[in-house]
């Protein structure tokens, strides 16, 4: 039969101290490697956003002819041509195009102006209007 060997009760409690110190500092070393990892793969994710060509997606706009008055409040031909950003001779499908990209940007379902949206509608059969008269 082995000995029995006997712990005094203060070692025992300074082992458990002991213990509970090393897990702690276990436990804060993991936390801070965390940290750093997740602050690592922020980074890159910035970097690659940054990277990303984003502006390709959108579409491009031609800010030269903006037209910096107010509607009229009778549709002409002169505001449906600048409305839709062509050429009031424009072909049927630049109309539709141009209309298209246009309400992709000003759409009420997606944050635009119910008011503007009826706008370029309206241009846009205006436009088609005079285009099946000719």
């Amino acid at each position: 039969m082995a000995p029995s060997i006997e712990i005094c009760p203060e070692i025992k409690q300074r082992a458990g101290n002991l213990f509970i110190r090393m897990s702690s500092l276990i436990v804060a070393g993991l936390g801070l490697a965390g940290i750093a990892f997740g602050g690592r793969w922020a980074m890159i994710a910035f970097q690659r956003i940054k990277s990303s060509n984003i502006s390709a997606t959108i579409p491009k706009l031609n800010f030269k002819g903006y037209y910096k008055g107010g509607f009229e409040e009778k549709m002409s031909k002169r505001e449906a041509s600048l409305i839709l950003g062509i050429s009031s001779t424009s072909p049927k499908e630049r109309i539709r195009e141009a209309h298209r990209r246009i309400m992709l940007l000003n759409h009420p379902d997606r944050g635009g102006s119910p008011y503007l949206a009826a706008k370029i509608n309206e241009a846009k059969d205006y436009l088609e209007k005079q285009k099946r008269a000719n």
